[in-house]
């Protein structure tokens, strides 16, 4: 019959094809920038032992004072000294298998804000000279890093797009935008450290140079495109 031969529309199988024309790509993107550190972070302390506790604290806070009021007077405001840690330590000895208390270490770290990065090595200098005497570390920071990281984050953006395009023209297909779906990576922003340190009761004729060194700022994000 005739009848039976007549085109008609079938939908149940029309949405299977267009489910089989349809697909989804997921494609990662990454944005960096690299840019300049406006300030930087000095970790130094000061350590003393004493074979009593008492003795090893009141020492310790006296050079701890005398790094501090030398910071002071140097222009370093009390909001860019904080303590970043201290510790009383028992030291042993070992002998014949037993040990045996000699004393005490008493450990305070500071962590020094350095507003303008010019000042770092004159600021170390002044610290060590009053009485630091732990090794301690630098490095550089950017304040408006959150301006920086939108950024990254919108050529992150850009990246993944660019791939997902070429993927899809590799393929044969049309990528749809915007992306179905986008999911922001964790990145940490790789500081850049230096090692700084001073032998016991050091005494510099001239600051050290501290060179700045660029900070990369990295974005990364995780997507889904419909073609």
């Amino acid at each position: 019959m005739n009848y039976f031969q007549t085109p008609y529309v079938y939908y149940p199988s029309s949405e299977r094809s267009f489910r089989q024309i349809q697909g989804k790509m997921s494609v990662d993107g990454a944005g960096r920038l690299t840019v300049i550190p406006d300030q930087a972070i000095i970790n130094i302390g000061v350590m003393t032992e004493n074979k009593d506790v008492e003795a090893a604290q009141n020492e310790n806070s006296k050079r701890s004072k005398q790094v501090i009021e030398a910071l002071k007077k140097i222009g370093v405001s009390d909001d860019d000294i904080q303590t970043l840690s201290y510790t009383i330590q028992p030291i042993y000895d070992f002998v014949e298998g037993k040990s045996i208390l000699r004393g005490y270490q008493i450990q305070h770290v500071f962590e020094l804000t350095v507003r303008d990065i010019e000042d770092a090595g004159v600021i170390y200098k002044t610290a060590v000279s009053a009485g630091a005497n732990m090794a301690g570390s630098l490095r550089f920071e950017v304040t408006n890093e959150e301006t920086y990281y939108q950024k990254a984050l919108q050529l992150a953006m850009k990246n993944a797009t660019e791939k997902a395009v070429k993927l899809g023209e590799q393929l044969g297909v049309t990528v749809k935008q915007p992306p179905v779906k986008v999911t922001e990576v964790p990145s940490a922003i790789s500081p850049k450290e230096l090692s700084l340190s001073a032998a016991p009761e050091s005494s510099f004729q001239a600051a050290p140079p501290i060179q700045r060194r660029e900070i990369e700022i990295e974005a990364r994000v995780s997507t889904e495109f419909q073609y």
